[in-house]
């Protein structure tokens, strides 16, 4: 379901190098400074603080690499970056270490820093996205002007594949076999009962299910408003507090009709306590324009690049903006 009533570009992402994203991390890891014993004086640590890139590989399989590297236990990091891109993010070590580039992932020092950084502990996100093929891509000005009003805070399709968020209905459900049944269908190893299944995993597919339940309420939401609600919503969990406002009496409508409530997001028998949350329905688009590049003709028919900057607030996903500019699925 679209937000936007403008046409859209069409187009579509090709490579690694035409996804691009610069995380903005919190200010103060970024503080040269610090007040100590009444005077200014330079921050010296005990934490160090580095620019982490990387294409065509995870965060946390990239993390994982630079301690393994320097033999480190631990590293901070702030969020989780698309695999399929080239991404730089900032993490934080106990320790310094050497400066280092391989193919597909590179460390630089940037300065001492007093916090390990936790998840959640950035500004945003800066994305430059080139998309090819677009057949009009004058259609992104008018699209652009209708997102500059809100953009819906979806979770993105990375979310739900595999059948993820059915994993995460069955497990409320107490249907741990056909549960079992969809995970053992994407599992090299199948697993023989559900509780050899690590818990991380099954949060992981009960989270799954959480962001359905919150993209399901906003298209309800969109099928019935022509303004944007930056109001917090819940992410439904075993500890959320449902009001009588439109959100809240969606998702009870939703989850009913899975046979499902609130209550559900705590399973005593795997010992697994899934808690709710609140995000923005809507959120603004930072900083967007655009720039329209030539390409070949193709069909006989002339086609175009289209480059996107803008940036957006944590927990956001480029992929909701691009599908609202290129109107394809």
């Amino acid at each position: 379901m679209y937000w936007t009533k403008s046409p859209g570009t069409g187009g579509q992402v090709l490579s690694e190098d035409d996804f691009v994203v610069d995380e903005m991390p919190a200010k103060k890891f970024l503080a040269k400074y610090e007040r100590k014993n009444g005077k200014v004086a330079a921050v010296g640590g005990p934490f160090f603080l580095y620019i982490l890139k990387k294409r065509g590989t995870t965060t946390k399989d990239a993390v994982n690499f630079v301690c393994r590297k320097f033999g480190i236990q631990e590293a901070g990091f702030a969020g989780l970056k698309d695999k399929h891109a080239v991404t730089s993010q900032y993490i934080t070590l106990r320790q310094r270490v050497d400066e280092f580039e391989t193919d597909k992932i590179s460390l630089k020092f940037v300065s001492p820093c007093k916090n390990m950084m936790q998840v959640g502990e950035l500004e945003g996100n800066r994305f430059s996205i080139t998309l090819h093929g677009c057949r009009k891509p004058e259609n992104a000005k008018n699209v652009i002007k209708e997102m500059e009003k809100g953009m819906p805070n979806y979770f993105g399709p990375q979310r739900f594949s595999d059948n993820n968020a059915d994993v995460g209905r069955m497990l409320l459900k107490r249907n741990y076999t056909a549960a079992l049944d969809l995970i053992n269908k994407n599992s090299n190893t199948p697993y023989t009962s559900i509780r050899n299944v690590g818990k991380k995993m099954l949060k992981f597919f009960i989270h799954a299910y959480q962001s359905f339940i919150f993209n399901s309420v906003l298209d309800n939401y969109i099928t019935k408003n022509l303004t944007a609600s930056f109001a917090d919503t819940p992410v439904v969990g075993f500890d959320t507090k449902l009001k009588s406002d439109f959100f809240s009496r969606t998702i009870r409508e939703l989850l009913a009709a899975d046979g499902l409530a609130a209550k559900d997001f705590q399973i005593r028998d795997l010992q697994i306590t899934c808690r709710g949350a609140l995000r923005p329905a809507f959120i603004k688009v930072k900083r967007i324009g655009f720039e329209i590049k030539g390409e070949a003709k193709v069909a006989k028919q002339l086609r175009s690049a289209l480059v996107l900057d803008f940036e957006l607030p944590p927990g956001s996903y480029a992929t909701v903006l691009i599908r609202e500019i290129t109107k394809t699925k």
